[in-house]
């Protein structure tokens, strides 16, 4: 059974803003917690990928000897490099809900510049986009971990699907943490159970053709996209394309965030 693993820092145990130092260590056990549950459950074939910052978080010589992982960026898909058909199941691992979530512990999506993601009508953060990636090839979501926030968001999003979550916010930047450790054991116990969801938790996927509507927080990011040939400009933030296909949307919106966050 080969399932894809991809891990965020701001759903960690124990963590509740950034730059709190250990960040590293952080990420890589609660990966290793997932990585333990799933091979309990009967995986048998893991590949951990990188969804935070620079994509050199993983500590080599910490990650379970079981599992291998991709590192660094830029790649193709961004967090989920790697995921094919091929897998069985995808696992999200720390993940944080959208920008402007209540009491979502550092909530964002993607680039600080973005302020609201749409694909067909249907708002996402880095967790539906991720999971919409998946299930284009056919993959759902089986767990996802972060706190209370994501945890609820992707409940709500992909259905019955088994979550975990290790905190819960008092704000963007202070919530309530179960002690790392404890976390960790419920992350392994939750990443086993959701081995048992494949086959009765559907992929979720966003049907052809696709329009993506991206709303900056700085109406300057849209000046900057709205001449390019393949933007309608919708208001004063908001951008529009429309593509043949979801990896198309997302490679496309990849590059816009990045292109049109780049006001300095």
């Amino acid at each position: 059974m080969k399932i894809f693993i991809t891990a965020d820092y701001e759903g960690v145990s124990g963590h509740v803003q950034w730059n709190s130092g250990g960040e590293r260590e952080a990420i890589t056990a609660d990966i290793n917690a997932a990585i333990s549950g799933a091979i309990a459950g009967g995986a048998t074939d893991i590949l951990v990928g990188e969804a935070h910052g620079n994509m050199r978080n993983i500590i080599p010589e910490m990650l379970d000897t079981r599992a291998s992982f991709l590192s660094g960026q830029p790649k193709p898909l961004n967090h989920v490099c790697g995921i094919d058909s091929t897998f069985d199941a995808a696992m999200l691992v720390a993940y944080h809900s959208k920008s402007g979530t209540w009491k979502g512990i550092m909530a964002h999506t993607y680039t600080g510049s973005v302020f609201s993601l749409k694909f067909n009508g249907i708002e996402v953060g880095e967790l539906g986009t991720d999971a919409a990636i998946a299930g284009y090839f056919g993959l759902p979501v089986i767990l996802v971990t972060g706190d209370k926030a994501a945890c609820d968001e992707a409940k709500a999003l992909l259905g019955d699907i088994e979550t975990v979550a290790v905190k819960e916010g008092i704000s963007r930047s202070a919530g309530k943490c179960i002690q790392p450790s404890t976390a960790r054991d419920l992350i392994r116990e939750g990443a086993k159970r959701s081995i048992k969801k494949i086959g009765s938790v559907k992929p979720f996927t966003i049907k052809p053709p696709v329009k993506a509507e991206v709303v900056f927080i700085d109406p300057t990011c849209a000046d900057n996209l709205e001449h390019l040939p393949f933007i309608e400009r919708l208001d004063g933030r908001t951008v529009a394309f429309t593509t043949d296909d979801f990896i198309s949307a997302f490679e496309l919106f990849n590059m816009v965030q990045f292109y049109g966050g780049n006001i300095r």
